[in-house]
Parts: C-alpha cells; sequence; structure tokens
C-alpha cells in the first residue's frame, strides 16, 4: 500500500474543505435567489390577476346616470363576489341610476352564475339602481329556462337600442316604437 506523505493529505483536506464551503456558498445563493425571485414572479401575477379582474367587470358610464356592464367569458364563484362587490362600488361611485347588464359575452348559465346575477340585481336595487340585463343569447335562454330559473322579476331586453329608447322614453315621458 502506497502511504501518501502528510503535507499531501493537509492540502487534499484543505482543498475539499474550501471546496464544501465554495458548494454550500452557490447552494445558498442559488436558493435565496430562486426564493426571491419566486416571490416577485408571484405578486406580479397576483397584481396581473387583480387587474384582469378589474378590467373584467368594468361600470362603463352611458350618461349621468346610465352605466353598462358588459360581462365577457366563463363567471366562476369568485369571479361572482368580485363582480358583485366591483360592481356595487363602481355605480355608487359614478352616481348611475340604471345599470345595463349585457351577458352577450358570457358563453353558459348555470345556477351559480343565475343566482349571482340575481343578488347582483338585487343589491343595486337596495342602493336605488334599476337593472336590465341584456343580450341573453338562445341557448343560454334555454339552459335558463331547463334549469329553472325564473326571470319574471327581472327586466330583460334583446338589443342596446331598445333599453336606450325606453330610458329616453322614462327621461323625456315620450316613447316612439
Amino acid at each position: 500500500m502506497l502511504k501518501l506523505p502528510t503535507w499531501i493529505l493537509k492540502q487534499e483536506i484543505y482543498f475539499i474543505g474550501r471546496k464544501l464551503v465554495i458548494d454550500y456558498t452557490l447552494d445558498y445563493v442559488m436558493e435565496t435567489f430562486t426564493e426571491n425571485f419566486m416571490d416577485i414572479l408571484l405578486s406580479r401575477l397576483s397584481a396581473q390577476s387583480l387587474l384582469i379582474k378589474e378590467l373584467s367587470t368594468p361600470v362603463i358610464p352611458l350618461s349621468s346616470e346610465v352605466g353598462l356592464l358588459p360581462l365577457i367569458g366563463d363567471i366562476d364563484t369568485e369571479r361572482a363576489k368580485f363582480i358583485m362587490e366591483s360592481t356595487l362600488q363602481q355605480s355608487v361611485k359614478l352616481g348611475i341610476t340604471h345599470l345595463i347588464i349585457d351577458l352577450s359575452g358570457v358563453i353558459m348559465v348555470d345556477t351559480m352564475v343565475a343566482h349571482q346575477i340575481f343578488q347582483v340585481i338585487s343589491s343595486l336595487k337596495l342602493i336605488g339602481v334599476q337593472s336590465t340585463l341584456l343580450g341573453i343569447r338562445p341557448e343560454v335562454a334555454q339552459t335558463a329556462i331547463q334549469l329553472g330559473i325564473d326571470f319574471k322579476d327581472i327586466t330583460t331586453e334583446n338589443s342596446l337600442e331598445k333599453v336606450f329608447r325606453k330610458l329616453i322614453c322614462n327621461f323625456s315621458g315620450t316613447y316612439d316604437n
């Protein structure tokens, strides 16, 4: 068996020890960098998600008293809660007395979505805002009827033009068909 001098063994241990220290340092730096990067990335994603939610439920003022809420895409429970909060806040902020809720961009209405829309309309009524549903697609209407959803207390129209005519009639006292 070959016997190495002690000074070589000490140098090898020293070199290995320094390498281990460098490896641990690099591991720590990489782990810290990754954690910070992920924190920044997740906070940006959260901010962008909030911005998308805010932009997806705008109450657009059409006049000093009338606003339009165009709803587009799928409405899940989280988005429905956000629609409720956002719509009420924006309606009060804008001081509108009538809100047109356009559902032409909503592809599917299930009982949950219908319930949430009814809650929005009821809440708006409590703060003095009348509502009109607009743009219910034929397939959505069929699904709503099959699910037993009752729209009897909800004002509905099939075109924005008709809503404008009725609103003008209400404000001026005349109506031309």
